[in-house]
């Protein structure tokens, strides 16, 4: 789907690339690319208007130049987020004016909006109180003047203020007399507005205003905030109206934006603090019954609700069959359909980019308003068999079970084992979605060899009339429709810069979002599109599989995913986005969202009597004590995110939920460790979760591996269980996110056939314990299954010892390692001094032809490989992976 530029983005690039324009055109073309909302284009434009020696002489045009470099600034997502706000703050200072003593109320509109954007990501109340005071300043200098802008963004801000301090006072059982100050302050400022300001439309001198939308929804507002819900919507009819009488057309984003204003407006005026649309008070109500006469349903609901996102964290294919469980009970409680962003890191990606090949096929098929909570369940249920029988193809070993891949590993120069998983990926997983024919009528969906490509994988989704929506846009147009179209980003961690790297349908790079450049000074990789006239050939097409295998490519285990000659001098190295944001939290608050579900079945830390001591152990341990404190970290900014309202919902489910953990007393201690109520109520410390898993199982999955090998179907289900139990009580009890009715029927979802042995005692019980109590190992697990086998090994391991015992004796004489003289020694190090110098006279051209040292690794490690692993491999797949299946299948589970 190639992007269409506009001519004033063609205009914006010509003038970039040397030809010139007034000062006076240039701040008309950024205005239009604001419009358009091309805020990078906009904001070099601005930039070099700012050279323009001829501003000295016209103040007026130098300030409008200044105050709108400042916003396009602000506003640009192509700037790391802290860095561009400071910045913008910099440009206000450099204008003609200083904005602590300003009386310019466009000035001061800025600043305020700049500052309020700083809480809106650090979330410090002192970032409000800056930004009303900016925004008071500029309506003490009279509302009519600025058209009521910074009036009513005072207003707002003083509601908002007082709904934080109402919170906070109400949980402390007191009325707060400050939040009724700042209450009765708004509903003055907004009666102003409406005395002074809408009266503007009709006078002579100010009668350009009609048509202006913002200028109808500034009065609506100020109705709106006075319960004035009637007179709202009839401003809101008449802008429309004299919108379309002028032929001008309302931007999207403003539509939106009236709405999610207006929508917030009457949640932060809610008394009740109930977040409930219909649980409110009746003044919320009526707010949002008079929204629908102007809004559509869908649309009201989205502003009311926020943005949903939803990120599926790395541990493998535990953490994939985690999230089954997880998307299982979110459809049954009708969310799924509201997701707009799905963020997944590693395992999280294998079953993200699954799921999401299913809804697109849906969006595609089903017109919005047909789509029902029944075809969210239907597609989790089509996951859940299909993904569970693509893992049992053991993908882990197939990398390494066909001859002539190995081969290709060997001599085709950049294919790793990493892109052979992504290509098994493909074919024995994603391939099972039918949805081929919808891209080409031709293609038989049984091709299931043919690769997928990543930037192929928009979502147009079918209009009402049956045919595809072509005009559809993500941006401005995913807020209107019930069933939203998610936007899939899969995570994965650069070498070069230790950055976040991420794959889109559109895009890949990394974004500046989640870069703090006070602390940060290496090198951003620009994000680029696929679709762009200057984005290099080999480049515009990524495969679906290797984009997957990258996020998913464990440091160590899997090379890292190379993308050569893409920027100037460097070789772009992928590995695990695990390494970056294992839970991907990350990228849901890059794209705004503030209802946030997080479904982590990452492989979490657990206590050691006696790490290691050894020089691999120790890096080892240390890393994964890193990791969980990042896990840490971030847990604790969502939860104060939540606390400062600026998360309207937030959900975390883990394995370890709900596990005791007791202090440890030392050796000889006098005052014992007493597990009160103080510590943990009694009635937490039984033998079950308050999901209702027993303890010692749910201990169990929280040391399953996180591998890429089979997993039985009581491992696969047992983990499903668990986070559908998990999200369930979530939603139930905990009220993580409000708004979402119990379904009237729970959907029989068969991977619940394995709770009954997870309750704690019976034979199912036992048998599913032994099952999972040898689901940690990396290998052997059937091994430790069986009875024969294991006496099978013993036997072996005895043979193993008489013949070592019988040939020490036979051959008491026999060298086993070859003697080392000094002689050899000074051979390899003159070969290998010889072999550098050759490789650094000959240069980069050798380097590229040569890369000796990769060269020979890859050769010696693809040898043995293609001699001798794919035989192992292939005994494996065929005796050894069945038997293990069969030992833990569903039927052998029943006979238990």
């Amino acid at each position: 789907m190639a992007k269409n530029e506009s001519a004033s983005v063609k205009k914006a690039r010509s003038i970039l690339r040397g030809q010139s324009l007034e000062p006076r055109e240039m701040l008309k073309l950024a205005r239009k690319l604001k419009e358009e909302k091309q805020f990078g284009l906009a904001r070099r434009l601005l930039a070099r208007a700012q050279l323009e020696p001829s501003l000295s002489d016209e103040p007026k045009l130098r300030l409008e130049i200044h105050q709108q470099a400042a916003v396009t600034t602000y506003k640009d997502p192509d700037l790391q987020a802290d860095a561009r706000l400071d910045r913008a703050l910099d440009i206000l200072r450099q204008s003609c004016e200083d904005i602590n003593t300003t009386r310019n109320q466009e000035t001061l509109g800025i600043t305020g909006a700049i500052y309020k954007r700083k809480w809106e990501l650090d979330n410090q109340k002192q970032q409000l109180e800056r930004a009303l005071n900016y925004y008071q300043r500029g309506y003490a200098e009279g509302p009519a003047n600025d058209q009521g802008y910074t009036g009513i963004n005072a207003a707002y801000l003083l509601d908002l203020l007082a709904h934080q301090e109402e919170e906070e006072a109400r949980k402390a059982k007191v009325v707060s007399e400050v939040a009724v100050r700042r209450r009765a302050q708004a509903k003055e400022i907004r009666q102003e507005i409406v005395r002074q300001v809408g009266p503007l439309l009709d006078e002579p001198d100010t009668n350009w205003l009609q048509g202006k939308w913002w200028f109808y929804s500034t009065v609506a507002e100020a109705h709106f905030g006075l319960g004035e819900f009637d007179k709202a919507v009839d401003w809101l009819d008449r802008g429309k109206k004299d919108a379309a009488a002028r032929n001008t057309m309302i931007p999207p984003w403003e539509h939106e934006t009236t709405a999610r204003q207006l929508a917030q407006l009457a949640r932060i005026q809610d008394k009740t603090h109930d977040t409930v649309v219909g649980n409110g008070s009746a003044q919320t109500d009526k707010a949002l019954a008079a929204l629908r006469r102007f809004f559509r349903e869908h649309e009201v609901q989205s502003a009311y609700t926020g943005k949903f996102g939803l990120a599926l964290s790395g541990g493998g294919f535990r953490a994939a069959l985690f999230h089954i469980g997880v998307l299982a009970r979110l459809a049954e409680l009708d969310v799924l359909h509201r997701v707009e962003v799905l963020s997944c890191v590693s395992g999280g990606s294998i079953i993200g980019a699954h799921y999401y090949l299913e809804v697109r096929k849906l969006l595609q098929t089903i017109p919005d308003k047909d789509i029902t909570r029944q075809h969210y369940i239907d597609i989790v249920a089509r996951v859940r068999k299909d993904f569970v029988e693509g893992l049992q193809r053991n993908v882990r070993v197939r990398v390494a079970a066909e001859l002539t891949t190995n081969l290709k590993m060997i001599f085709l120069p950049g294919y790793t084992r990493t892109m052979r998983s992504g290509e098994l990926y493909e074919s024995e997983i994603f391939a099972r979605v039918l949805d081929r024919k919808q891209d080409d009528p031709l293609m038989d969906d049984r091709e299931s060899h043919d690769p997928r490509w990543l930037n192929g994988l928009y979502v147009c989704p079918i209009g009402d009339g049956g045919t595809p929506d072509q005009d559809f846009n993500f941006r401005t147009d995913n807020w209107r429709r019930r069933a939203k179209v998610p936007s899939l980003m899969l995570n994965t961690a650069s070498l070069n810069t230790g950055h976040n790297w991420q794959f889109t349908a559109s895009w890949m790079g990394e974004p500046p979002a989640g870069i703090d450049s006070q602390i940060d000074g290496n090198d951003r990789l620009r994000r680029l599109y696929y679709d762009g006239d200057d984005t290099p050939k080999a480049h515009r097409q990524v495969r679906l599989g290797h984009a997957v295998a990258a996020s998913a490519c464990v440091p160590g285990l899997f090379e890292p995913l190379m993308l050569d000659e893409l920027y100037p001098d460097r070789v772009v190295r992928l590995v695990d986005g695990g390494v970056c944001d294992n839970q991907g939290a990350g990228s849901l608050l890059e794209q705004d969202c503030n209802v946030i579900l997080v479904s982590d079945g990452s492989g979490q830390m657990g206590s050691e009597n006696r790490p290691s001591n050894g020089l691999l152990g120790v890096p080892l341990r240390s890393n994964s004590i890193l990791q969980t404190r990042v896990r840490e970290a971030q847990y604790h900014e969502l939860s104060a995110r939540k606390r400062a309202g600026l998360l309207r919902g937030f959900m975390f489910v883990h394995l370890k939920d709900d596990l005791d953990v007791d202090p440890i007393d030392w050796v000889g201690c006098l005052d014992p460790f007493d597990a009160s109520d103080d510590s943990r109520p009694a009635y937490r410390r039984g033998p079950l979760t308050r999901y209702g898993i027993a303890k010692d199982i749910q201990r169990l999955l929280a040391g399953v591996r996180t591998d890429l090998d089979s997993f039985s179907d009581v491992e696969s289900f047992a983990l499903m269980t668990s986070a559908y139990r998990m999200t369930e009580h979530e939603f139930r009890y905990s009220r993580c996110i409000e708004g979402f009715d119990e379904p009237a029927e729970q959907y029989q979802w068969d991977f619940l056939a394995v709770e009954e042995g997870m309750k704690g005692s019976g034979p199912k019980y036992d048998y599913l314990k032994r099952q999972l109590s040898v689901s940690n190992a990396l290998a052997f697990k059937i091994w430790k299954l069986s009875k024969p086998l294991k006496v099978t090994s013993w036997v072996l391991a005895v043979a193993a010892l008489v013949f070592a015992i019988w040939a020490s004796f036979r051959w008491p004489t026999l060298t086993v390692v070859p003697q080392i003289t000094l002689w050899r020694i000074a051979v390899f190090v003159a070969s290998f001094v010889a072999l550098s110098l050759l490789v650094m006279l000959l240069g980069k051209w050798a380097k590229r032809v040569v890369r000796w040292r990769d060269t020979l690794w890859l050769i010696a490690l693809g040898v043995t490989m293609a001699a001798l692993g794919w035989i192992f491999a292939r005994l494996h797949l065929h005796i050894f992976d069945p038997w293990f299946l069969r030992v833990g299948s569903l039927e052998t589970f029943k006979k238990a």
